[in-house]
């Protein structure tokens, strides 16, 4: 599947078990292709030849090596640039009010003003390496059970963190799109794709926590913070739960905050605080770090494009926001860390959070910080004020600014949770965080102004997979 004309194509990518499928096929219907792990590839000229580099399906997985392989391949899925390479981080905020387009992709200006087409290509490159990625771990949770040489512990393993990686898709694809489909089997041809239909929500949140339950369960690895944990799992459901409960019309949306509030406990459980410079979290090295939770790795030759796009010194193809710039108070070193100016009068701040060249930071999936934000904002939805400020408190202070003091700079709940939001704003900034948090949060139209399409809260299903699979409906205002 092309994914979009951001990548450095000069990737050399993990082992990877591959197998092809003509190129021309669209994207859910490539989804068989995924399956094999695969930089697709095909001739379409009159000698048909199958590629040298491919297995069939049934010989892929035949042995703890092999199931290893394709767990690796798997991850490598989180690595492209249309995922956690660069379009994971960057539309979340171009969408938002955190970063302004600068550069020469149309469809990037599409996004920063909210007028996206059904075929913007960012919003069909993050789809497809989503669906990608979700199709890999099928692959594994399907095959690996059945191969009865791989060692328990390791079949185990494997299988904990292709449920980890499936989830995290269906909750980044249900964040951006709403009802999407949630394929739990790998496909294995355009057919099947052509039958897919959008899952309500809630079902699919539903999906997300049934595999977060498998892969806190499964999962053996309790160290390598660049592969799933049961912490990260732990982490994770913290997310889901704190973002359905922000759903409109959920009328259990205290107990998802209470559930919130004690899935991040868990995670915090002997770690509640932050002592971790705010810049040695984005270090060009991708040193470990205690804060660090899931994090995907890159290198000098696995690269992430983040770099790329946020200096001047790159394509410059966005920049920080004039607002997110002067949300910053004074003495706030994070403003140094993430937002500087560029010296270029057309284009005055560099995004500075990713500065390394070439992109060798290790990217956050989910790090300690988001989850003390969780835990403060479900205690504010809670009522429970004192307790909210004192855990926002921790962010603060790391950031170099004085506490706040319940009753003096907040008072009510609104107060609290509005602070909440601008803490969230600030230390995840660059992150990918924004959009979805002002979807949550039902400011998505007030603070982008949008009035007359508030359809567009949500992305574009891509036109092309409309075409393919016509059972897929568009979301309203497209």
């Amino acid at each position: 599947v092309s994914p979009g004309p951001h990548v450095d194509r000069g990737h050399q990518r993990r082992m990877v078990i591959m197998t092809s499928l003509k190129t021309r096929t669209r994207t859910l219907a490539r989804l068989a292709a995924l399956a094999a792990l695969t930089a697709t590839t095909a001739c379409d000229g009159i000698l048909q030849t199958e590629p040298v580099t491919s297995l069939p399906q049934d010989l892929m997985i035949q042995d703890a090596a092999t199931a290893t392989a394709s767990l690796n391949g798997t991850y490598d899925a989180l690595q492209s640039g249309s995922y956690y390479g660069l379009s994971a981080l960057l539309v979340g905020d171009l969408a938002a009010d955190n970063a302004v387009w600068s550069g020469t992709f149309q469809y990037l200006g599409e996004m920063q003003t909210n007028r996206m087409q059904a075929d913007n290509a960012e919003v069909t490159a993050l789809w497809t390496a989503i669906y990608s990625s979700v199709n890999r771990a099928n692959l594994l949770i399907g095959v690996v059970p059945t191969v009865t040489s791989i060692p328990e512990a390791t079949r185990s393993d494997i299988m904990g963190q292709a449920y980890f990686i499936r989830a995290l898709g269906f909750h980044n694809l249900v964040k951006y799109w709403g009802p999407v489909p949630i394929p739990t089997k790998v496909t294995t041809g355009p057919d099947e794709s052509k039958a897919y239909v959008r899952t309500p929500v809630n079902d699919v949140y539903t999906q997300v926590l049934r595999d977060l339950d498998s892969a806190q369960t499964l999962t053996r690895n309790t160290t390598n913070t660049r592969y799933a944990t049961p912490v990260a799992a732990r982490a994770l459901r913290a997310r889901v739960l704190f973002y359905r409960a922000g759903l409109p019309g959920n009328g259990n949306s205290q107990a998802d905050y209470q559930a919130a509030l004690d899935a991040a406990n868990s995670v915090l459980a002997g770690r509640d605080t932050l002592v971790v410079p705010y810049a040695d979290l984005f270090s060009a090295a991708g040193s470990n770090t205690s804060e660090d939770i899931f994090r995907v790795a890159f290198n000098a030759t696995e690269t992430n494009g983040l770099s790329n796009y946020y200096l001047s010194v790159g394509r410059a193809e966005v920049a920080p926001s004039a607002g997110l710039d002067a949300a910053y108070p004074a003495g706030d070193i994070r403003k140094a860390v993430s937002v500087r100016p560029s010296g270029v009068t057309a284009r005055p701040l560099n995004g500075t959070k990713w500065s390394a060249r070439p992109g060798t930071e290790h990217i956050h999936v989910i790090r300690l910080a988001e989850v003390v934000l969780i835990k403060a904002e479900a205690l504010a939805r809670l009522n429970r004020l004192p307790e909210a400020v004192a855990q926002y408190n921790k962010v603060r202070v790391r950031a170099g600014l004085a506490p706040h003091t319940l009753g003096n700079q907040v008072t009510t709940q609104a107060d609290v949770i509005n602070q909440i939001e601008l803490e969230r704003r600030l230390e995840l900034a660059l992150e990918g965080d924004r959009w979805p948090d002002l979807i949550r949060l039902g400011k998505v139209v007030q603070v982008k102004g949008f009035q007359d399409r508030p359809g567009q809260a949500l992305f574009p299903i891509p036109l092309r997979d409309i075409r393919v699979s016509p059972q897929l409906s568009q979301n309203t205002g497209y």
